[in-house]
């Protein structure tokens, strides 16, 4: 959808604490194989995560299914221009800290009216 474009937006970058063939199976699965505008990015020690301060703290939901000390990355959006975070939201609350049942903050319909108000 072109939503990205017209917002002038010029790459997307998806991050997750996985490895780099996650990551790209990951892509391919979504439909954008063949997409310049979106990247699937592999943090696989999770350091921009941690640099962040986006980790996931153990929550029954993503460490039942991906294992107690598996380090995950916080449902998250940011808007970045030149090296500088203008907009972050976090998909997270009390009882839901992996942000499952509520991820509308991080959604792009929350997050281009927050660009275009800039």
């Amino acid at each position: 959808d072109g939503r990205l474009e017209e917002a002038g937006i010029d790459k997307v970058y998806i991050v997750a604490v996985n490895d780099g063939a996650v990551m790209n199976a990951w892509k391919k699965d979504q439909g954008l194989g063949g997409s310049d505008l979106i990247e699937f990015v592999a943090d696989t020690s999770a350091e921009l995560t941690v640099a962040l301060d986006l980790v996931l703290t153990t929550h029954p939901g993503p460490a039942g299914k991906l294992g107690a000390h598996t380090m995950r990355c916080k449902r998250s959006s940011m808007f970045v221009v030149d090296g500088v975070l203008k907009i972050i939201k976090i998909a997270e609350a009390d009882d839901d800290p992996a942000g499952d049942d509520k991820p509308e903050a991080s959604l792009i319909e929350t997050m281009l009216p927050l660009i275009a108000a800039l």
